[in-house]
């Protein structure tokens, strides 16, 4: 259930990216309203061809993907870099220090979205919309676990690890730098902070140019976002896959070694969602995601308690009650998040799980309504998820297969 669920959250966050591409495209070569005055069927159409060609492109391989997305970082980092330079110089750090007004009726009227409903409507404390800001802090800072469904292509795991360490840097200091660099150089306030508006804190600071290649920048940051939460979404289903959760069908690859039923899979759900609303999709993707991360936290403290032996390559060096108070700020954080969602967003989970569930209970019928045949360490490996003593049965296999196999080489030898 933590894979299928951080897959369909995986899935309704890339349906974001191709909207926030047309949408920054048509600021770009139109209007700002252009985007709002768009007919809704070519707006379908235009975000269809779009994510069906993007994932064409990422249908040809990671290696192309990877080449991409650098590329695409250097060109979606490089205004903030100009503006952490130039606005350093124009800094008033008192404006650091300036609370927001208690009085959150003009931020509410200068955002697009209904954050109405739920059990905790239009929740504020000091001049904060919570479920707004909570909701996208969580979305531009979650997902670093997707990583992990690639660490299989990987011929040593020690470049992941580096990449994952640089990743979590690069995050922290592309966000926290230049939102500091742009409090500090204008006279914004809270109601201004809608979306896009650092391309108007770039105008300002440093010049006209520099704004609209921020818009640039933030459009094209997009297809890099896209392609890998789309890699790393149908490498998920191929694991899932060969684990025997989901059918054998999306443990195939192309030519080219990437997962083309996952990818049709994501595909589609892409298309369909993205007829939904920006703020709708975070809210919605941020949920399941967070029952996935409440079911990891889950999984690591059980593993933790029975099976404390088990190796453990990157383990925290702390005691399972020292990882429980390291762990509970977080947890409490991802509660929060949940707490402030909209009933919308309730009714989508549920059918998401019900879903899955389903389609779990489906897949094991399946399973067992089959004779028993094939590979004998296919038939282990399966079984070996449902049971710890199977993976020694397994492993007793192995050795003993692999031992007759040596004393056969030497009686051949001699």
């Amino acid at each position: 259930m933590s894979g299928y669920l951080g897959w369909i959250s995986g899935a309704t966050d890339n349906a974001i990216y191709p909207v926030l591409f047309l949408d920054y495209l048509l600021q770009v070569f139109g209007n700002d309203d252009e985007s709002e005055a768009i007919n809704p069927a070519s707006r379908f159409v235009l975000l269809s061809a779009t994510t069906i060609f993007l994932a064409y492109v990422n249908w040809r391989g990671l290696h192309l993907i990877g080449k991409m997305s650098v590329f695409i970082c250097l060109i979606a980092m490089s205004p903030f870099v100009i503006l952490v330079v130039v606005g350093s110089f124009k800094v008033d750090t008192s404006r650091w220090f300036t609370l927001p007004s208690s009085d959150t009726d003009e931020t509410i009227d200068s955002l697009d979205d209904d954050i109405a409903g739920g059990f905790f409507p239009n929740f504020s404390t000091g001049g904060v919309l919570w479920r707004p800001f909570l909701n996208n802090l969580f979305w531009n800072l979650n997902s670093f676990d997707n990583g992990g469904t690639l660490v299989a292509e990987l011929d040593s795991t020690a470049p992941f690890i580096r990449a994952m360490m640089l990743g979590v840097v690069l995050v922290v200091t592309c966000y926290f730098f230049p939102l500091l660099i742009a409090i500090g150089a204008s006279d914004s306030v809270q109601s201004d902070w809608t979306n896009g508006y650092l391309a108007a804190i770039n105008t300002e600071v440093v010049g006209p140019w520099l704004g609209a290649w921020t818009v640039f920048a933030a459009g094209i940051s997009n297809i890099a976002m896209f392609q890998a939460e789309l890699s790393s979404d149908a490498f998920q289903l191929m694991g899932m896959a060969d684990r025997g959760h989901l059918p054998k069908i999306f443990s195939k690859r192309s030519r080219y070694g990437t997962p083309t039923y996952g990818l049709i899979l994501g595909t589609a759900v892409i298309v369909f969602m993205g007829v939904s609303d920006l703020d709708t999709l975070i809210e919605m993707l941020n949920f399941n995601y967070a029952i996935a991360l409440l079911l990891e936290y889950a999984a690591f403290f059980k593993l933790r308690i029975s099976r404390p032996d088990l190796e453990r390559p990157y383990r925290i060096p702390l005691s399972t009650f020292g990882c429980g108070i390291f762990f509970f700020p977080t947890i409490i954080a991802t509660l929060l998040v949940m707490s402030l969602a909209t009933y919308t967003t309730y009714y989508f989970a549920f059918g998401s799980w019900v879903t899955g569930y389903l389609v779990y209970v489906a897949k094991r019928q399946s399973e067992q309504s089959m004779p028993v045949d094939g590979n004998i360490y296919e038939h282990v490996a399966d079984e070996s998820l449902q049971s710890d003593e199977t993976s020694d049965i397994l492993e007793a296999t192995r050795e003993s297969l692999e031992t007759d196999e040596t004393d056969s080489l030497e009686a051949t030898i001699s």
